[in-house]
């Protein structure tokens, strides 16, 4: 015997419903066959609210047509498909409940209540209406098929609405299908889900997940040898897909591991539904109706064999932590009975406890609906205790989530709870409780509900080599986020090789911003953002990023705003990493600099700057290395603008001052004005930006910026009447070039630092000087250190342009994640 169960989405439409029959009709041909099936999707969820509208008076009528017609489209549907189907005689055997449903609905409408008995009636209608459906789908496709009453067979006890079963008397109302006459009549036994009769003989229900639950129950009384639940999933993930997009299927799974995902939040077989299949070794599989041909899930008798040691993670929300603690708890006998005791007697079931080691604190776990009635009644149980001192006011901590590790492997791999913790710190989730199963099957955190998605997200990249990621959110779109984009297109397919996944959420501009949670194609980003309306807010983008919750936000600034960096430490607060060539930020007052540091290391995000001074050349992070590893700068000196390297090593080659710069701005190397590089006050920053990295305390205003044009030359005007003047300067650089010249030195512009002292201007280099020899658009940085002395450290290379300075950027996006690149 075979038991099929096939939800609520399997049976949610003619098409689903006929497809649904063939599978019957396929295990049919193999085994005898038990099915059991929900309600049409959707009906479920309108009977529950007619009850609730019909208790406030609302017209019994208007549900009872809504239900009624969902079947007849159904019915009719499947008559243009099914030969032999009968819709109208099938519509005409359903009356009755449609009638019994009008009766009991206007009594609800008249009386404003509804009884227990009557509630568990009208929400058992469901499965009732659909079963005669697919036993005339059946029937038409010449199967023979029973369908029995399954009030008449499953009999429960304790809770009307969510009953146990009461087995013996079970099994006996089973045992002529099993074997008796009645086990030859019929090849296809089908049953609806949900209903059951209670031990007063009155209608009752099983609960949630009911229809499972009744599936596993025939597969008992039935003696089958596996239970198949059909969904429209493939099987059970490693996390809900619909939360982690490349969570994993899992071929096969313990009953023990199942009944823990399940508990903790999981879209898993409920554990009332496993507990009776796992007592008999029944196998139960979870498979996909929308796709018969996937093998699905098998749960039984594990462990089964696994390269993971978590099998799944889940996460449990709108929970509430409830603490009881104080110095009477401490060493006195029989008050975590008390606790449970006072619990118990509510009728709410804890979901975790945990207590400190010191006995000063127990904290438990319940759905937030509960909270308050907990609170109130241990209020009331340790009134005197509360009042005396001993024990204090009970605490809550609402909008909780529960998120779980589970894995059978777990007990045998050490620094799986290490990892996990590791995990939530990554993204600065705080852990509330900690709870762990004596079994080490699972490891439960309780942290803010709002984390529960990160969480899991964040876990499931911890434990399953699934794609990293990186989204992007850019600002600026000009040279060097144009280029930046383009590169990051070109490397997403090269990238995801890798297990990279680099994702553009968002892209900003004066123009407007396009935010996307799925990514936007960057193939044609230039033309959707040509249509877009959305101005660009930083705080539209956070709250963008509050709802979204990505895993590894990276705020992308390629702007040369002043006003932007102003919001960096908001954007640290809400969770983001920052990268940017964005000089402005680090050329600040000392308090805002300090200020950023602090907020990114309390958030634990990652501030990337390596294009402040050197484009694409690592010279922050050589320097950062140098200063962490205990070394100290004696002296820098360098060239640290690609432009200003150019005009000058042109002067080598005997083309004038004016010339240079005019080709200069040409190649698109200097700024639109060139006096903004001539002026040093982008190498200025530069210097501050290093000497600060460096340990020196210093402002803007400490840099001494000499000024490289003669003392009664005018550089004012307009950027065309600045370039008309520039040939008055040909033959004073070409007098200073001559004179050194015959002292074997060039002119350079740059940078020192020495004795705490910050200079920009021109430097005269001998061949020596490790600045001699740069021009073409060459950067280089001269660290003379206590440990790199008497030669110093030199970082050299091409510093001009935006393919540079882009790659750069995109370089430092990369590092928020842990690459090992692979062969």
């Amino acid at each position: 015997m075979l038991t099929l169960k096939f939800g609520g989405t399997s049976m949610g439409s003619a098409k689903r419903i006929l497809n649904s029959a063939d599978i019957i009709i396929d295990r049919a041909g193999k085994d005898r066959v038990s099915v059991v099936v929900s309600a049409v999707a959707g009906v479920s969820n309108m009977l529950a609210d007619s009850i609730t509208d019909c208790c406030a008076g609302a017209d019994a009528k208007t549900y009872v047509a809504s239900v009624k017609k969902i079947h007849s489209a159904v019915c009719n549907d499947i008559g243009k498909s099914c030969e032999n189907f009968d819709s109208a005689a099938v519509l005409k055997s359903l009356q009755p409940l449609f009638d019994d449903y009008e009766k009991m609905l206007n009594a609800v409408s008249a009386f404003g209540e509804c009884p227990l008995s009557v509630h568990c009636r009208i929400m058992g209608l469901g499965e009732l209406l659909s079963s005669p459906i697919m036993e005339a789908v059946l029937k038409a496709k010449k199967q023979k098929v029973t369908l029995l009453d399954s009030r008449k067979l499953i009999f429960t006890t304790g809770l009307q609405q969510e009953g146990d079963p009461d087995y013996k008397k079970t099994l006996d109302a089973f045992a002529p299908y099993l074997d008796g006459e009645e086990a030859a009549h019929a090849r296809i036994l089908l049953f609806p889900g949900f209903v059951c009769t209670w031990e007063n003989g009155q209608s009752g229900l099983l609960g949630r997940n009911g229809s499972d639950f009744s599936a596993a129950i025939v597969a008992v009384g039935l003696r089958a040898s596996k239970v198949e639940f059909w969904t429209d999933v493939d099987g059970i993930f490693t996390a809900d897909p619909r939360i982690v997009s490349d969570a994993v299927l899992v071929d096969d799974m313990s009953y023990e591991e199942a009944m823990e995902l399940s508990f903790f939040g999981s879209k898993v077989l409920y554990p009332k539904t496993l507990a009776p299949l796992s007592a008999r070794g029944i196998e139960a599989w979870s498979l996909n109706s929308h796709n018969p041909s996937s093998r699905g899930t098998r749960i039984g008798v594990g462990p089964f064999p696994s390269n993971a040691a978590v099998r799944g993670i889940t996460c449990l929300k709108n929970t509430a932590m409830i603490s009881v603690s104080g110095s009477g708890l401490k060493d006195k006998h029989g008050i975590a009975a008390r606790i449970f005791a006072a619990v118990a007697r509510s009728g709410i079931s804890m979901l975790l406890i945990t207590q400190s080691s010191s006995e000063y604190t127990i904290s438990f776990c319940v759905k937030q609906i509960y909270a308050s009635k907990v609170v109130n009644a241990l209020n009331a149980e340790f009134e005197y205790e509360i009042r005396t001192g001993d024990v204090n006011t009970v605490e809550i901590t609402d909008n909780c989530a529960i998120v779980s590790i589970v894995g059978d492997g777990m007990k045998e791999k050490r620094g799986v709870a290490g990892t996990f913790f590791n995990a939530l710190a990554s993204r600065d989730i705080n852990i509330l409780a900690i709870a762990q199963g004596s079994s080490e099957r699972s490891i439960s955190t309780v942290i803010n509900g709002i984390d529960g998605d990160t969480a899991v997200r964040v876990a499931h990249r911890f434990f399953f080599n699934a794609a990293q990621t990186a989204e992007v959110f850019l600002f600026g779109t000009g040279t060097i986020g144009g280029c930046l984009l383009e590169q990051i297109k070109a490397r997403q397919k090269g990238l995801a090789g890798q297990h990279i996944d680099i994702r553009v959420m968002g892209i900003a501009s004066a123009g407007g911003m396009i935010l996307d949670e799925k990514g936007i194609d960057l193939h044609s980003w230039k033309r959707v953002f040509a249509k877009n309306t959305q101005p660009a807010s930083v705080d539209e983008m956070l709250n963008f990023i509050s709802r979204v919750k990505p895993l590894n936000p990276v705020f992308v600034d390629c702007t040369a705003s002043a006003d932007l960096p102003l919001r960096y430490a908001d954007i640290f607060e809400a969770g983001m990493h920052i990268v940017t060539p964005n000089k402005r930020a680090n050329s600040m007052d000392t308090a805002f600099y300090k200020n950023l540091r602090s907020v990114a290391n309390r958030m634990h995000r990652r501030f990337l700057y390596e294009t402040n001074v050197g484009a694409g050349l690592p010279v922050m992070d050589t320097l950062q290395n140098l200063i962490k590893s205990g070394d100290k700068l004696v002296r820098f000196s360098g060239i640290m603008s690609g432009s200003l390297s150019y005009i000058f090593g042109r002067l080598d080659d005997g083309v004038s001052f004016s010339k240079a710069v005019l080709e200069a701005k040409k190649k698109g190397f200097t700024e639109p004005d060139p006096r903004d590089d001539l002026g040093g006050a982008d190498a200025t920053r530069k210097v501050l930006i290093i000497a600060r990295e460096a340990g020196i305390t210093c402002e803007l205003s400490d840099i001494k910026t000499d000024r490289i044009f003669p003392a009664d030359f005018d550089e004012s005007g307009t950027v065309e009447e600045f370039l008309q003047k520039l040939p008055a300067l040909d033959a004073f650089f070409a007098e200073k070039l001559a004179a050194l010249k015959k002292e074997g030195k060039v002119l350079r512009m740059g940078g020192t630092i020495e004795n705490g002292v910050c200079r920009v201007g021109l430097v005269e280099a001998d061949s020596s000087d490790p600045l001699y020899n740069i021009r073409d658009g060459e950067n280089a940085f001269v660290f003379l250190t206590e440990r790199y002395a008497p030669i110093p450290l030199t970082v050299h290379g091409y510093g001009a342009g935006a393919e540079v300075t882009a790659a750069g950027v995109f370089g430092d996006i990369l590092r928020t994640v842990s690459w090992n690149p692979e062969a």
